[in-house]
Formats: structure tokens, sequence, C-alpha cells
């Protein structure tokens, strides 16, 4: 692990990896912890991470990786419940506005980072000054739904989606915003790099281990 916090990872560019983890198991999370992650993305949203599987995944962790929730809202009351726990961060999805960026800061009360999802036309319409907002540790794209936003759900190789992309990445550039982003695979994530992203979650648990026990059948049958 790195001697430097995490946020001082983020703010200086630092190429961090990680993964989403949807299964609310401590030893899920203790067991990619092993594999040499940067950080660990904890999912409330559309995983099993409400505040009792993240506090007991956080305490069988015990430091070894830094993770930052997703919240399944955005809502002061469930930010700063959530601030609570204990993790490096907190993932807020779906905003739209600065606004929105704002209230989400306030709420957390400098409790652990606060990552902003881009992920919708309105988003996207606004991402210059979302990208201002004091307090946001960094813009992370959740690009199923910016695509679905669009019209052109998962296709990620259209234009418009591409256009998407880039405009959120410049305009984070111009604002010194570190950029985050998820995609499924290390070709898909090594396209965003260059304009870049640094916070970096690549695939998520269940399909790790369904790959993982490919691989070893497809050997074992050789």
């Amino acid at each position: 692990m790195s001697p430097s916090p995490f946020p001082d990872r983020l703010r200086a560019g630092e190429r961090l990896l990680g993964t989403l983890v949807q299964i609310p198991r401590p030893e899920v999370a203790v067991a990619l912890a092993r594999t040499g992650f940067d950080w660990l993305f904890l999912d409330g949203e559309h995983g099993g991470f409400g505040p009792a599987e993240t506090s007991r995944t956080l305490a069988a962790l015990k430091g070894a990786v830094p993770c930052l929730l997703r919240v399944p809202v955005l809502d002061p009351e469930v930010l700063a419940d959530a601030a609570a726990i204990g993790a490096e961060g907190l993932i807020v999805p779906h905003v739209d506005r600065a606004a929105q960026a704002e209230a989400a800061v306030k709420a957390v009360r400098g409790r652990g980072l606060v990552v902003v999802q881009a992920e919708s036309r309105e988003a996207l319409a606004d991402i210059e000054a979302i990208a201002r907002v004091p307090g946001v540790a960094a813009v992370f794209v959740g690009p199923y739904d910016l695509s679905a936003s669009l019209g052109i759900s998962e296709q990620f190789g259209h234009p418009a989606f591409l256009e998407a992309v880039d405009r959120i990445a410049r305009a984070c550039r111009e604002a010194a915003m570190p950029l985050g982003i998820f995609r499924m695979t290390a070709p898909e994530m090594r396209t965003h790099e260059a304009a870049g992203f640094t916070l970096l979650a690549t695939g998520l648990d269940s399909t790790l281990l369904e790959a993982g026990a490919r691989a070893l059948l497809a050997e074992l049958r050789q």
C-alpha cells in the first residue's frame, strides 16, 4: 500500500485501480483487497451494501484498502448516515446539477471524500459548474446510465457517447478536478486513461468470480 493517504493520491492524479463490489459479504472484499487493488467501490445503489453490511466489511478490512461507498440516493439524511460509517468517502449517484453537488458536500460535512457521478444529459449540460463545486473530490462517469440517458444504451462506441465522455473529461481537466469511470474490462478502461481518468473501477466481484472459475475449468479440461 502506498504510504500517501488516499485523498492525496487522488488529488495528485495517481492512477488508482479499483473494482466494484456488490456482494455484501466481508469475505469478498477481503479477498479482493488481498489482490492489491488501490481501492474498492462498495455498491449500495445496485449492490447490497447498506449501513450494516458496510460497517462489517470495513471492520473486516481493518484499513487494508480504502473503500468508497456508493449510496442509493442523493438524500441529505442518507448521505449524513453513510458518512458516519467511516468509509474513505461516498460516491453519490445521479448528480445532475451543481446545486446537488453542493448539497452532497454540505450533508457529508467533511467526513470523507465526496465523489459525484455524472451519468445523464442533465449532468452533461451542467458539467462545467459541477466540476468546480468546492468540496467535490472527483467526478465519476457512470457509462451505463449516461448512454441510456443519451438514448444509445450500452453503445459505448457511439459518437454521441464518446463526445459526452470527452466533454466531461475536458470540463474536469480545466477545473483540475480528478476524473473517474467504471468499465467492465481492462481494454475498455484503457480507452479512457489518455483523457485523464485516474479513479478507475474495472469489473465487478461476480464477473471476476465467474471469469476465474471459467479459466480454471478451461485449463483442467485441456
